[in-house]
């Protein structure tokens, strides 16, 4: 069997090897009579040909080399992953440039959320990041239905004449936004001066050129512990499900099969915290008894991701944490989702991989 992609021989024994593709995705791909391509090609056609980089790698300085060649930057988040996405070190290396917040996956959220409030919840965590952007530049956009996006351009005409750098994580639409912007010929090459390659592509009827920097890879999201094919499952594609929990003391409430809370104790009046969690369909929240966490460790119908059964949970090394959240806040888990605290306090052990971030904050809504 060869790659569709490339044509080299299909192998599942050395993913160090040209041509390897996981056996359980290999697998999968058989049976749902799906084109198998290699773990190379999956990744170059998932990053739309810009692999990945890591922000503080020998790659740093070349981008900072593209940064100093532009003055309008166009940030690129994901308000479901807030913040995964919303990050202190890309903050600190555009700091001072034009910005452009565009906060997309909008059309993810639920139907009751008031965008009002969620755009002054934006402007709030800027002013808390400390970095300067008018509040008309952050922009609420849905890549995928075009919500918000002819109105950024023609704001973003106004204030660029001749060109524009997009930036931001991998897996936060920017090859998509940079698409819908221009909706013309997109072209791949090495950045001037850099090794780096960038997409570039001309606004139509415009002098304004786009250029697409490599997704910065990051080390610190619930995504990053798992392998390219499950970080692409995780990605929500409906809107996000909800669901809420009443997790009695001595109780675990699971997100995915790496990260669960234990409640150590019961809340005011001795009434058990309620926890809504705002998840992607790929990612399971489930509430279990204590003496259950082992078995269910193991549960792929149960916690996922992962979604392999082979999963070597040896690699991962866990770690506690005890916290205390009041009501009105949440627990940010960057790439997934959130839980929220309906009635508090929520006090918790919280077990997770040692580098696995989480932020306690305000309530989104």
């Amino acid at each position: 069997m060869k790659c569709e992609g490339c044509g080299i021989g299909i192998q599942t024994e050395d993913q160090e090897k040209p041509g390897y593709i996981p056996e359980n995705v290999l697998k999968e791909k058989m049976e749902n009579n799906e084109p198998v391509v290699c773990q190379r090609c999956f990744k170059l056609k998932h990053y739309n040909y810009l692999l990945p980089v890591t922000i503080n790698s020998d790659f740093s300085h070349e981008i900072d080399k593209i940064l100093r060649d532009f003055e309008t930057v166009l940030w690129v988040v994901d308000i479901i992953d807030f913040e995964g996405t919303f990050r202190k070190e890309i903050a600190e290396k555009i700091k001072g440039k034009n910005i452009f917040l565009i906060v997309n996956k909008i059309d993810l959220l639920p139907k009751s959320t008031p965008y009002e409030k969620l755009k002054n919840w934006l402007l709030l965590r800027i002013k808390e990041m400390g970095i300067n952007i008018p509040d008309d530049h952050v922009r609420m956009v849905s890549v995928k239905t075009g919500m918000g996006i002819e109105k950024t351009k023609q704001l973003l005409l106004q204030k660029e004449k001749e060109k524009a750098l997009v930036f931001g994580v991998t897996n936060v639409g920017k090859s998509s936004f940079l698409n819908r912007l221009v909706e013309a010929e997109i072209t791949v090459s090495a950045y001037s001066g850099t090794t780096l390659k960038v997409l570039k592509a001309n606004v139509p009827n415009t002098d304004l050129q786009l250029f697409d920097t490599p997704g910065i890879f990051t080390q610190d999201r619930l995504c990053d512990f798992f392998d390219i094919y499950t970080q692409v499952k995780m990605i929500p594609s409906k809107k996000i499900k909800i669901k809420t929990f009443t997790v009695n003391e001595k109780n675990v409430l699971f997100i995915s099969g790496l990260f669960w809370l234990k409640v150590l104790k019961n809340g005011v009046n001795n009434l058990p915290p309620i926890i809504t969690v705002f998840l992607p369909e790929e990612i399971s929240a489930h509430r279990a008894k204590e003496e259950r966490v082992n078995d269910l460790l193991h549960n792929r119908e149960v916690l996922f991701p992962p979604y392999d059964n082979n999963f070597d949970f040896d690699q991962i090394e866990f770690e506690r944490e005890n916290v205390k959240i009041d009501k009105g806040n949440d627990i940010a888990l960057p790439g997934a989702g959130w839980l929220s605290i309906k009635r508090g306090p929520l006090i918790a052990e919280i077990s997770k991989p040692k580098g696995l971030k989480y932020v306690i904050r305000k309530s989104m809504k």
